[in-house]
């Protein structure tokens, strides 16, 4: 896995939004330091593993200047605090393990035909709708 930099670029209401340009899908935004090194680690996370269940490659970092004058580019951007100063962090890339596992489980007969007749209708195997409904699982009891 590669390192990526993380551009954090002060905003006018305070705090900064977060980019990765080499990975266009991973932006957040944070408060203040702390808060987004929390969610620049869980964006890249979050892409990594869209990533590997899409199979596409990771592209190739950039270097620190390429970086740099990427974020140069984006200081006239609307929104975005000219006096700011933009910081860059360097960020590891998670790993993903995307290795398929052989599990069992045990559903009412009738739980299962519903599982089976949502994943057609999805277009999915059993096993692509389990663990599709696993990673969207936000913890709140569903009825």
């Amino acid at each position: 896995m590669g390192y990526y930099f993380a551009v954090f670029l002060p905003v006018q209401e305070g705090g900064y939004a977060i980019a990765f340009p080499d990975i266009p899908e991973a932006v957040s935004q944070g408060e203040d330091l702390a808060d987004c090194m929390v969610m620049a680690a869980d964006v890249l996370a979050i892409c990594a593993d869209e990533y590997t269940k899409a199979r596409k490659p990771l592209p190739v970092p950039s270097s620190l200047e390429q970086v740099e004058a990427w974020a140069l580019g984006q200081k006239d951007d609307e929104g975005l605090n000219p006096q700011g100063k933009i910081l860059f962090q360097l960020f590891r890339m998670p790993q993903v393990d995307a290795t398929p596992v052989k599990i069992s489980i045990s559903v009412p007969k009738s739980t299962l035909a519903i599982i089976d007749e949502r994943a057609r209708a999805a277009g999915m195997t059993r096993s692509g709708f389990m663990a599709a409904a696993a990673s969207g699982y936000d913890g709140r009891p569903h009825v």
